[in-house]
């Protein structure tokens, strides 16, 4: 496995790609396809295995992050997702170990990273922590429930 966390170009190639991404349960994540070019703001990431996109995320530095946090030098983590034929396969823990020094590169003042996540999507709540994520017993009203707030200092 060669992960590669790779900014979305907006190449013809990889939206055909995105329309391949299969996500079987949206209970707590849209399809990438639906909000790639949502924001000005949305800096679409994805997850490549060698040549095949295995994940997608944005990070979003616009004002939706002080929903989130009063915390100047912060970046939006949000609508992370595994293919969900590659789930299981340790594609997360990986992604989400790279994070952080892609988004130092990209955006090299940030010095936390926050997300939401669904009180409901437990699976979610640990693969964060795990990876480095600390619950700052904050909560908000997302459009799909009640969601925890999560940081990573960087």
């Amino acid at each position: 496995m060669s992960l590669t966390l790779q900014l979305f170009q907006q190449s013809e190639a990889e939206r055909q790609a995105l329309t391949n991404y299969t996500l079987t349960n949206d209970t707590f994540c849209a399809h990438p396809t639906a909000i790639i070019d949502l924001k000005p703001s949305y800096h679409s990431v994805l997850v490549y295995d060698a040549s095949d996109i295995v994940g997608f995320f944005v990070l979003d530095n616009g004002e939706d992050v002080a929903i989130y946090t009063d915390q100047p030098n912060t970046i939006l983590l949000r609508a992370y997702s595994i293919d969900t034929n590659q789930q299981g396969k340790g594609y997360a823990k990986q992604s989400l170990q790279l994070l952080p020094s892609f988004a130092k590169k990209h955006f090299s003042d940030i010095q936390t990273i926050v997300l939401a996540v669904n009180v409901r999507n437990i699976p979610a709540q640990k693969a964060y922590l795990k990876s480095g994520f600390t619950d700052t017993t904050r909560t908000v009203m997302g459009p799909r429930g009640e969601q925890h707030v999560y940081a990573l200092h960087i």
